[in-house]
Formats: C-alpha cells, structure tokens, sequence
C-alpha cells in the first residue's frame, strides 16, 4: 500500500485560488486518463467548492504536483505552499474525516460524502480506479456512515442555510416581508430554499438554466420559477439573491447589480455567492446598500456555533482511529495471503506424499506401528529441513534475527 492525497481546500488557499482549481464534472474522466498516460496508476479526482485533491496509490508524487500545476497553468513554485500531501496513515484518517464532514467548511455537512462517491464513480468508469482505490473508497463510506449514524456530527446539517438566515435577520429584521430568488437548482440551493421557506418570506422564485429542474424544486416550496437568462431583467425585484450555478463564469455581473440598485432607490439587498468559481463578480461589494457574503465569510459566521459539537467530533474521531487500523490489518492480511497460500500448498504437497508412501509400505507388508514411525520422522525432517537450512546458511549478522522469526512462529520457548 502506497496510498497517497496531494490537495488544496478552504484552511490552505483563498478562494481565489481555490476557484481557479475546481475540475467541472466534465474535466474529471479526462483530466484522470491524462494523469494514467503519465504512469500515476490507481487515482481519483475529488472536486467541490471548498477542495480539490487528488488521490493515488504509488510513488508518483513529484509527477502529481507539476502536473496539477501544470493543468491549471501556474507555477509549482507559487502553487506548492497552498498544497498538502498526506501518505498511507495519515492520507486513510485525512479521507474518513472528509466523507464525514469532520474535514469541511460547515462541520459535519452531508454533500461531500455524495461528492467523494461521485468521485469515486467516475474514477471507475475512467477505468482508472484499481482494486486497492476501490477497495479504500468503500472503506471510506461504511466509515462515514458509521460516524453519522453513532454519532451527532450531522446533527446541524443545516449550518450554511441557518448561518444564510441568521444574516438575512441582521439585514432586514422581518423575513417575512423579504423576497428571494435562488440561482441555481441543486442540492445546496434545495437545502437553503426550504429553510428559508419554513420561515414564511414573502416570495421565493428558482432561477434555473433548466426549467424543468427549476420547477421541480419550486413545486417543494409553492415558488415562481424563472429562466436564468431572465434574472437581469427580475432582480430589482428582490431583497435576497442566494446562487450557486456550477458556471465556470459569473453569472450576476456589476452592471446588473448597479441597475437593480438603481431601481430600487437603493433598498438594501443582501447577495449570497455559494458558488465556487463564483458567481457574482466580487466588485460588487463595492456598491452602496449591498452587502456581499462568499461561501468563506459565511463559514466564519457558521464557526461560532460548532463549540457545542464538540463531543461529537471525539466520538467520530475514535471511530475513524478503529477504521484505520482495522484497514491497515486487513492491508498486512491481503499482503500475506499469496504466502500463507504458497506455505500450505507445499505442506499439502508433502503431506499427500508421504501417505502415499505410506499405503505402499502397508501393502508390502510392513508393520502399522513401522509405517507410522515411518511417516512422522520423514514429515518431520521435511517441515524442519527449510527452517533448519535457513539458519545454518544465514550470515553472523542475520542469524538472531531468524531465530527470532522462527521462535514467534512455531511459539518457541527459551
């Protein structure tokens, strides 16, 4: 086992060098088949808005980080103080604490688990996986399911809409004279849309590229739907904007923020950008009566009420201990069955011999009590003749190491 994690995430980079790392789902297989051609066998790409890493079983490590550098185009040099490289260990407590939640931005959320089997597909689809990879990501997820079944990690899955809400109280007061629109559809913008509607705002509409997908989620919550392409036109309209696209460019620009600023007489609006690359160009907090918050400043907020998980996290720190020991047993285990294999093929072998010399000698005429004798002294000499062998050819120095073998083997006493 060689099992090695080189990456970034949220405690070593900015998000502006973060956003610049994200590999699109559709990068993925061929960034993969790329990194194969370059003799890094077993990896698998993960990709969120808060990490990016890079998991492989082998020695290739200094071919990993240019490579990296390289496909996002910078300089090792400048990449290389934001990057963290864990083996075998340490690499197996790092990935049980991420598919658990112990490792991200909002402590204990539910979407990386998702995101690390999605890695873990592709990679197999890529046929880049392997049989150790394969084996190690499910170790990964009966950990992580383990973790949050026995303990209360997830018990606060709702960290980044809480944190979203408790800004949108501070901005406005009475949400239910607020109106908001989500850009975007999927699973974040569902988790946030529904908290928020249990605290009846005035309005809510979906903004999607995908309508269908738009008014799937509307239907949930009793909301309008809109098409993305129609939001420049709308967001004069509301008081809170939350997206989170997976474009790899900002959707909500300056100059459509000025116009809805303008139109609203300069009302306040609260602009939430979960996206990573972002969504909304960063300029924008410039303006007056807007105010700003990235994925990174909402987790600062988030940070303040996780002092009362802290059982939790001992309790799923214990488990992740167990699970990588139990993995490094069933690793030394794997690594010595072709052995224990051969051992019992040649005892077998000899074994199977020497009773067939044995049913000859009855069959000739021989005593029971002589073939039985017969039998015992050659398996005997046999099982002993190797072990026997290896210390009397061992040199000086190698001779009480072997002693010292053969002794925890066949249970020796002084």
């Amino acid at each position: 086992m060689n099992l090695n994690i080189i990456g970034l995430n949220h405690k070593t980079a900015p998000l502006s060098l973060r956003e610049r790392f994200v590999f699109h789902s559709d990068q993925i297989s061929n960034a993969l088949i790329d990194l194969k051609s370059k003799k890094v066998s077993q990896v698998a790409i993960l990709s969120t808005c808060n990490r990016t890493e890079i998991y492989f079983n082998g020695p290739k490590i200094k071919i990993v980080y240019q490579w990296l550098a390289d496909y996002h185009h910078i300089k090792l040099s400048q990449l290389k103080k934001h990057l963290y490289h864990y083996n075998n260990h340490e690499a197996l407590t790092h990935s049980y604490r991420v598919a658990s939640g112990l490792d991200s931005m909002f402590l204990g959320e539910t979407q990386i688990l998702g995101q690390m089997k999605q890695a873990a597909k592709i990679s197999d689809y890529a046929g880049t996986q392997g049989k150790f990879l394969s084996h190690f990501f499910q170790t990964v997820f009966e950990a992580a399911k383990e973790i949050r079944s026995k303990t209360k990690i997830g018990a606060s899955n709702t960290t980044i809409a809480s944190s979203a809400f408790s800004l949108a109280k501070k901005i406005f007061g009475d949400i239910n004279q607020t109106k908001i629109i989500f850009v975007g559809a999927g699973e974040m913008t569902e988790l946030i849309a529904k908290y928020f509607n249990s605290h009846q705002p005035k309005g809510i509409t979906i903004a999607n590229r995908s309508i269908s997908r738009g008014k799937n989620l509307a239907k949930k919550i009793s909301a309008e739907t809109c098409l993305l392409g129609e939001i420049n036109a709308q967001l004069h309209n509301y008081d809170i904007v939350i997206s989170c696209t997976g474009s790899q460019l900002p959707v909500i620009g300056l100059g459509m923020i000025e116009r809805a600023i303008k139109i609203r007489k300069h009302k306040p609006m609260l602009l939430i950008d979960l996206a990573i690359p972002r969504d909304i160009e960063p300029e924008v907090s410039k303006l007056n009566d807007i105010f700003l918050y990235t994925l990174d400043e909402l987790a600062q907020i988030a940070q303040k009420g996780i002092s009362n998980r802290v059982d939790a996290v001992k309790d799923a720190q214990i488990i992740i201990e167990n699970k990588v020991s139990i993995f490094y047993q069933n690793s030394n285990k794997k690594k010595a069955s072709p052995t224990i294999v051969s051992l019992r093929n040649q005892f077998e072998e000899n074994r199977l011999k020497e009773i067939d010399k044995a049913k000859k000698q009855l069959k000739s005429g021989k005593s029971i009590d002589e073939t039985l004798e017969s039998l015992s002294n050659n398996l005997s000499n046999k099982f002993l003749h190797h072990p026997t062998k290896a210390l009397n050819d061992s040199a000086a120095n190698e001779t009480k190491e072997i002693s010292e073998l053969l002794k925890k083997i066949y249970n020796l006493k002084e």
